[in-house]
């Protein structure tokens, strides 16, 4: 049993200094009359709102780390560079920040003496999460680090690195077959002869990383087969305390919590959070048809993952990028139909999380779809991660090397998205896919900004979060809870999340019994609210604007877009002018449509995809 060492909000965060004297700046000493040392090379930032110091150059080595910080949950950040001394006798002190320290101050475990005392899920799971490290270290010469167990750090199910090493001489992935070989006495009886079989094979060069990584894909569905797995899913959305509408939309729809009305090919497998810009209109149009688009499309998607024999993890990640351009090239079809320009375009932020069952069988893999700054958090007993990086200019800033995430946060347009579904062509647009396993209990949250502003879902984690998965919290009203608390520690902006409970354990009938009366109320107080503050036409009837697909576009590095989020820059004063037929104009829109094409008119009306779709729904087949 692994121990449980929770974070609270009054934290120190504890930083990694490479490169210090020890001898020089033994613990409680200051370096520069700032830094703590607390022990060996952890310190403590004493002045933590003030800038870090920076040189004014950056060495190459500080460059590839701020490249590398995009891998957010396996990676530390650059936070400052210190020189110390004068003259020709000046050394480098080099801190680093999201580093695998625990909350009390100590190192995580090695990866050595976390998987001795692995489960045969989590064993799989480390070696993974290894090799998938692999090729983004190779590409700035790093990959000696993964070599180094000291420096591979295990933080609950993550694999964290403590520090980079640059590569001095050629480095080959069978030489971590070679490390690992060492570890086989250590494997799990259920996975102890593929492991073995494994690590020679991967020591003698008969694996490069793809397949090395293939071959674990496998192992850990097998591991699967025996090993029960509970998901269970609620969402809720909340206008807040300042705005007037809502441009958030979610899945499971609010309407349709309950279990039993969910589609079989969806239930337990799908959530979704879109924060829609553009203003009122135009930010409910686009996260609406983000969310009926992207689920229509998953039905099949998910449907056909269980029956394709040939399921690869490559494969299904090049269909949720095909999916996300789909939704794009419709919401920029409205734009460019409504000669929406710049800021006024709609369009809207997507995190979605997705859980295949490759052949018809329960699996552990997670896929993470990301655009925008919604994010995904990872909650266990041990510890709280965000899964996604915002798509803003200060992120952008620093994975492309140019400043340290401190400074590039001040900027006034730091918090300015770099991209948006719905606001450029899909040519311009770079989904995020991100692939993880999960190995033990724990909590994935969805949710946009109107929660996560502030860093507060760091500052709720102890008593608002870890309760859901610890104390066994209905999800309905964890939902509801949290809105709460958005509202309480924010309230500027809509509040929209999805909880996705994943437990190792058969499902609980009796709770589930419980969800569905519950879900019911609850279903029935959202739509209440939502009918209050929007009317009654923003609903289904955007399912009509439903377009044919674009076709597949190339993947490009994206540029800056100045779009902001709803809250920022856009405003809630743009109006949409979408006519969305209603049932109760019927008559009107006939005599309408009958007159157009009367006059000669009936080409371009066809063209207007809420008129076709709504023709094709109304017409007899005999007529169209």
């Amino acid at each position: 049993m692994e121990k449980q060492e929770q974070v609270t909000s009054a934290e120190q965060q504890y930083l990694w200094a490479v490169g210090l004297d020890t001898d020089s700046f033994p613990p409680n000493s200051l370096i520069n009359n700032r830094y703590r040392v607390v022990s060996s090379q952890i310190v403590v930032d004493t002045d933590a709102f003030a800038l870090p110091e920076l040189p004014l150059e950056f060495p190459t080595y500080v460059v590839s780390y701020l490249k590398l910080s995009r891998l957010n949950l396996h990676l530390p950040r650059p936070y400052s560079l210190l020189l110390i001394g004068e003259e020709l006798n000046i050394s480098e002190i080099f801190l680093l920040e999201n580093v695998p320290i625990a909350p009390q101050g100590h190192l995580h475990p090695t990866i050595t003496a976390a998987w001795e005392q692995a489960s045969a899920l989590r064993q799989v799971n480390l070696l993974w999460q290894v090799l998938g490290l692999w090729q983004p270290l190779a590409e700035h010469n790093m990959t000696r680090t993964l070599l180094n167990p000291d420096l591979v750090r295990v933080d609950g199910m993550w694999v964290r690195l403590l520090e980079l090493q640059a590569d001095v001489a050629a480095v080959q992935v069978a030489q971590l077959g070679d490390l690992w070989v060492q570890w086989i006495d250590m494997a799990k009886p259920e996975i102890a002869e593929p492991i073995a079989e494994f690590f020679y094979s991967l020591g003698r060069g008969e694996y490069d990383v793809k397949s090395a990584i293939a071959y674990l894909d496998q192992l850990a569905r097998k591991v699967m087969e025996a090993q029960p797995l509970t998901v269970r899913i609620a969402s809720a959305t909340d206008v807040g305390l300042q705005r007037e509408h809502n441009e958030d939309a979610c899945y499971p729809d609010i309407k349709r919590q309950k279990r039993s009305g969910q589609s079989e090919d969806l239930k337990d497998r799908l959530a979704i959070v879109c924060d829609g810009l553009g203003g009122h209109e135009g930010g409910e149009v686009a996260s609406s048809l983000a969310i009926k688009t992207l689920e229509q499309q998953l039905k099949t998607l998910l449907h056909q993952a269980e029956n394709d024999p040939d399921f690869s993890a490559q494969g299904f990640v090049a269909q949720l990028e095909m999916a996300t351009r789909v939704v794009n090239n419709q919401i920029v079809a409205i734009n460019d139909q409504q000669q929406r320009q710049a800021q006024q375009r709609m369009g809207t932020t997507l995190v979605m999380a997705v859980m295949p069952r490759p052949h018809g069988k329960m699996s552990n893999e997670v896929y993470v779809v990301h655009v925008g700054d919604s994010r995904l958090y990872c909650i266990t007993p041990q510890n709280i991660r965000q899964v996604t990086l915002d798509d803003d200019v200060a992120t952008r800033e620093t994975t492309l090397g140019y400043n340290f995430y401190a400074y590039s946060s001040q900027r006034i347009d730091g918090g300015a998205l770099i991209q948006a579904l719905g606001t450029r062509g899909s040519d311009m647009l770079a989904p995020r896919v991100q692939r993880f396993f999960i190995d033990a209990d724990c909590l994935l949250m969805l949710c946009s900004d109107g929660l996560s502003d502030f860093d507060r879902v760091d500052q709720i984690y102890a008593d608002h979060l870890l309760p859901i998965l610890t104390e066994n919290k209905p999800l309905d009203r964890s939902c509801q809870d949290l809105i709460d608390k958005a509202n309480e520690l924010n309230g500027h902006d809509n509040t929209t999340l999805a909880l996705m409970r994943c437990r190792f354990a058969p499902p609980d009938l009796e709770e589930d019994q419980l969800s569905e009366g519950s879900f019911g109320e609850a279903g029935l107080q959202a739509e209440d609210t939502e009918n209050s503050h929007n009317g009654d036409t923003a609903g289904d009837e955007q399912q009509d604007l439903v377009t044919e697909p674009a076709g597949a576009l190339a993947n490009i590095e994206v540029d800056g877009i100045g779009a902001t989020d709803g809250d920022e820059a856009l405003g809630d004063e743009v109006k949409t002018e979408l006519a969305v037929p209603k049932q109760t104009n019927n008559a009107f829109i006939v005599v309408l449509i009958l007159i157009a094409l009367l006059l000669g008119s009936g080409l371009a009306a066809w063209q207007v995809p809420q008129v076709r779709g709504w023709l094709q729904q109304q017409l007899p087949k005999s007529s169209r």
